[in-house]
C-alpha cells in the first residue's frame, strides 16, 4: 500500500512540474501559408526537427471559421490588408532589423522573407543575333525594333495586377504606360496562362518573355535554350513575408520561427531543393548585406482593388487597344 502511494504521489508531482508524457496535450502553432504547399511542409518539418521550443507548427492554407492561425505567411498585399483590420499583433523582431525599411512594417506588424521577381526569359538564338551585352535592362526592350516580346496579360491575376502597379508606383504613372506604348507594337503575344510565354520563348516563337522568376526556375537546365536576366535598372517583385495573429497562443515561439525563417541558410537550402526560384532579403544572412530597396519595386501605389482597376483601365485604353501613332492619354 505505501509503495503504492509513492508511485501515486510521485505522478503527482511531476504532472505539476510540466513533465511529458503520453496524454500530455501537444502545444500547436497554426501557420496560415498562402505558399506552395510543398515547400511550406518542408519549412515546418525541418523546423519542427530542430526546434526546441516545445511546440510544433502545422500549416493550413486558407482561413476557416473553425480553426484559428497563430501565424501567417503571405503576400505583402494581404499582409498590408491585415494590418489595416487589426489583426497583427506588434512584435519585435530581432532579425527583422536587419532588414531595409522598406520590407518590414512600421509598425513591427510584419517582416519580409524572400521576393519573386520579375526577368527577362531570353531565347539563346536571338541572344547570340544581337550580342547579350544589348539585352540588360527595361531600355533595352524599347529600344529594339527587331524583337518579339511575350507577356502574360496584365489583367489577368493579382500578380499580373501588381506587376503593373508596381512598374507605375516605380516609374510614375504616365511615365510606366508610356513605356508599354513603346513596347506593346513588339508584344507578339498577352497570354492567358504564365507557362504560354515560357514556352514561347523556348521554342523560339518569342525573342523575350516578361515572366516570374517562379514561373521559369524550375526549367533552367543546362541544355534549356534559354536564359534569364534580372534587369538591372531594378524590377517589380512580388514581396513575402511573416506576421503574428492577435491572440497567438505563444507569440515568443511564433517570433523564433520569423526569425529562423529571416535568417537562417537551411531556409534558403529548402527553397532551392523545392525550386521556388525565390530571392532571399538577406542573401549571406544577418552578417551580410541585404538586397538593395532601390532595385526591388513594390506595388505602393495601388493596393486596392479600385485603383488596380482603375490602372488597368487606363492600361488597356492607353495602350494595349490604342490606335494612336504615339502614347496619349486618354479620359476613361
Amino acid at each position: 500500500m505505501a509503495r503504492f502511494l509513492l508511485i501515486f504521489l510521485t505522478a503527482i508531482m511531476v504532472s505539476a512540474c510540466g513533465g511529458t508524457h503520453k496524454g500530455e496535450p501537444v502545444r500547436t502553432i497554426v501557420v496560415y501559408s498562402e505558399l506552395d504547399s510543398r515547400f511550406t511542409e518542408n519549412l515546418l518539418k525541418d523546423y519542427n526537427e530542430h526546434n526546441e521550443d516545445g511546440v510544433v507548427l502545422k500549416a493550413i492554407y486558407e482561413l476557416k471559421d473553425d480553426v484559428k492561425p497563430d501565424l501567417v505567411v503571405a503576400g505583402y498585399r494581404v499582409l498590408n490588408n491585415l494590418k489595416a483590420e487589426d489583426l497583427l499583433e506588434a512584435v519585435e523582431c530581432l532579425s527583422g532589423g536587419s532588414l531595409p525599411s522598406a520590407f518590414r512594417d512600421k509598425d513591427e506588424c510584419w517582416y519580409g522573407l524572400f521576393y519573386d521577381p520579375v526577368v527577362f526569359l531570353v531565347n539563346q538564338q536571338f541572344a547570340r543575333r544581337v550580342g547579350q551585352e544589348n539585352i540588360q535592362g527595361w531600355v533595352d526592350l524599347a529600344n529594339k525594333e527587331d524583337i518579339r516580346i511575350t507577356i502574360q496579360n496584365l489583367s489577368n491575376s493579382i500578380g499580373t495586377k501588381d506587376f503593373l502597379g508596381a512598374l507605375a508606383s516605380h516609374m510614375g504613372e504616365d511615365i510606366s504606360l508610356n513605356y508599354l506604348w513603346n513596347i506593346n507594337h513588339n508584344i507578339s503575344q498577352y497570354a492567358k496562362f504564365p507557362f504560354t510565354p515560357i514556352r514561347m520563348t523556348a521554342v523560339g516563337d518569342a525573342d523575350i518573355a516578361i515572366t516570374r522568376q517562379s514561373f521559369v526556375f524550375k526549367y533552367l537546365e543546362n541544355n534549356f535554350p534559354a536564359y534569364v536576366v534580372f534587369p538591372k535598372e531594378g524590377t517589380p517583385i512580388d514581396l513575402y513575408g511573416a506576421a503574428i495573429f492577435k491572440g497567438c497562443k505563444f507569440k515568443e515561439q511564433g517570433n523564433s520561427f520569423i526569425n529562423w525563417l529571416i535568417s537562417s541558410d537551411e531556409v534558403k537550402h529548402i527553397s532551392q531543393v523545392a525550386d521556388t526560384g525565390f530571392m532571399f532579403l538577406l542573401p549571406q544572412g544577418l552578417n551580410g548585406s541585404a538586397a538593395d530597396s532601390k532595385l526591388l519595386w513594390l506595388n505602393t501605389g495601388y493596393p486596392k482593388p479600385a485603383d488596380q482597376d482603375s490602372l488597368i483601365a487606363k492600361w488597356f485604353g492607353n495602350v494595349r487597344f490604342s490606335t494612336n501613332d504615339k502614347y496619349e492619354e486618354k479620359t476613361l
